[in-house]
């Protein structure tokens, strides 16, 4: 790939629109999320994420996130990126069991693969 603009070119709009779309999400995101442990969690599902690498400066260095575009001044969030390493199951059987009033307990952390930290801010 590292010959190959087109590639490049793709990768790199890649990792722009999940910049774009990280912003996108930014005021519907409930508080809790910015507070916990991981900071924002974002849920990787397909192959593309083998090739993160590919996309990873695209997206942190995008301006939506890096100039204020998408932004408050006084915005700064850590985020993770992830991979499920347990069944997608595990959640629908918890939602079931809050649906019937029954608690299923659940250690996220075990059940995700975090290949990517950053912090975002404003500067």
């Amino acid at each position: 790939i590292a010959g190959d603009a087109l590639c490049q070119h793709i990768f790199t709009q890649a990792g722009r629109l999940l910049a774009k779309h990280i912003v996108a999400v930014l005021p519907q995101a409930q508080q809790t999320l910015f507070s916990g442990e991981l900071g924002l969690p974002i849920l990787c599902e397909g192959a593309v994420w083998g090739s993160w690498e590919l996309m990873k400066s695209a997206c942190h260095g995008c301006p939506l996130l890096t100039q204020g575009d998408g932004l408050n001044a006084e915005d700064k969030f850590p985020c993770v990126l992830m991979t499920l390493c347990k069944s997608s199951a595990l959640g629908g059987a918890k939602l079931g069991a809050q649906n019937v009033g029954a608690v299923l307990p659940l250690d996220y952390q075990a059940n995700v693969n975090v290949f990517y930290r950053h912090s975002f801010t404003n500067q």
